[in-house]
């Protein structure tokens, strides 16, 4: 498609494009921590989708899938009306079209005692604006058009300006996609963004054949409810200019009875617009059925060995899940695991494995350590500190420690700032 010639441009308010972050349970959230800096892939890891899910009753997770889900990113064109302070004689000039039926420059010189060649200037402006017209059917009589009625309706200059959007599209059935994808804490990836070390294999791609259908963009345009699309309601004309692949990082947990359960920056908990997608495109979850994978046992066996956690006591739980009890002494400062991974996910080859110990102080002690990194979170809430702390100790089955003893152990600790942003909580 070619690319139109454009004029005067903006962005408007409520235009948002893709960055980097995330929230969710636990510690770091789904943006976890430790997994890059500033310009950096920011993706949140496969183990705390996995934490979501184990807290959802009555579900039984089998397999999780690091995916690239497949859009477009399209870029669209759109006009809307800027509003400005009038000009006092141009204001003057189109209230007597508007109001006072004048129709010549000179009837105008003449009302306002102007002089002409001020009042011609004046008209030509207007006329360049898009507030009236000079070529009807009668020689040199002005008409206010749409736009200059409503600007002495409203008493402001309204001026056509252009707008460029970037808009998202599923690549598999060309839906848009809602606002929230575009918040800054949402990565999406272009096919032609440069590697970040190997972050980019993480994620396997899903491919949608079908090109791009330039339909989708005017369709959007002509919504009443597209601003829930990143679309402002003031645009008018939206028509695209030319689209790019790129991909959304999404992690996909298939469930027993067949049902795919969707996590990705875009929610703190399940995204429940690509769960939708999922069940739009069979395809997506037929590929995910079919690939057998490895036997469980002998792939954590395997894994227990080469990272020296030999003396864990492999068992697969009554929901199916397979977990590695360690001895206490097994966590803390490296080279052993982190705290914070206890009653975690190990993630290997599409299965997953919890990280456990049955000692019960041990795992009140990892509890409030992630206690304090949740506090950390920026613009977190009370209630959300509260609810995320429990959903931390349920996941642990150990008992929800309370806001002062979890001040107390900051203070213990040596833990300054997260000993601030818990008083902050108050």
């Amino acid at each position: 498609m070619s690319r139109p010639s454009t004029g005067a441009s903006a962005r408007t308010p409520g235009a948002r494009t893709p960055g980097a972050g995330g929230a969710g349970l636990g510690g770091a959230g789904l943006g976890g921590a430790g997994l890059g800096g500033a310009g950096e892939w920011l993706v949140f890891p496969d183990y705390r989708a996995l934490e979501l899910v184990m807290a959802m009753p009555e579900i039984r997770p089998l397999r999780v899938f690091s995916v690239r889900w497949p859009l477009w990113q399209v870029e669209a064109q759109a006009t809307f009306e800027d509003s400005q302070p009038f000009d006092v004689v141009d204001h003057f000039l189109l209230r007597g079209i508007v109001d006072g039926l004048l129709r010549t420059t000179d009837e105008l010189a003449r009302f306002f005692g102007l002089s002409r060649s001020l009042v011609t200037r004046g008209v030509e402006h207007l006329v360049h604006i898009g507030h009236l017209v000079a070529d009807g059917p009668e020689p040199g009589v002005l008409r206010p058009t749409e736009l200059g009625s409503a600007s002495v309706r409203d008493g402001v200059r309204y001026v056509l300006k252009e707008s460029r959007q970037l808009l998202m599209f599923d690549a598999f059935t060309h839906r848009p996609f809602p606002r929230v994808h575009y918040d800054s804490a949402v990565r999406v990836v272009t096919d032609a963004e440069p590697k970040a070390g190997d972050r980019r294999a993480w994620f396997r791609p899903l491919t949608s054949v079908r090109p791009f259908e330039f339909d989708a963009v005017w369709a959007l345009g002509s919504r009443p409810d597209r601003e829930r699309f990143n679309v402002p309601s003031r645009l008018r004309n939206l028509h695209p200019v030319g689209a790019a692949a790129a991909w959304l990082p999404a992690h996909l947990v298939l469930v027993e009875g067949g049902a795919v359960l969707a996590f990705t920056q875009a929610a703190q908990e399940r995204d429940r617009f690509v769960e939708e997608l999922c069940g739009q495109t069979p395809q997506v979850v037929h590929t995910l059925l079919g690939e057998s994978g490895v036997d469980a046992r002998q792939t954590w066996v395997e894994w227990l060995r080469a990272h020296g956690l030999g003396q864990g006591v492999l068992a697969e739980l009554p929901n199916g899940v397979w977990r590695a009890t360690l001895p206490a002494h097994m966590f803390g400062r490296p080279p052993l695991q982190p705290l914070h991974r206890l009653g975690s996910f190990q993630v290997k080859d599409t299965r997953f494995l919890q990280l456990w110990c049955d000692d019960e102080q041990t795992r009140a002690d990892a509890v409030r350590r992630r206690a304090l990194a949740i506090a950390r979170r920026y613009g977190i809430t009370r209630t959300e500190f509260d609810d995320s702390v429990a959903a931390v100790a349920n996941l642990l089955e150990v008992l929800v420690p309370t806001f002062d003893e979890l001040l107390e152990h900051a203070a213990e600790s040596g833990a300054t700032a997260q000993l601030r942003s818990l008083e902050a909580l108050r």
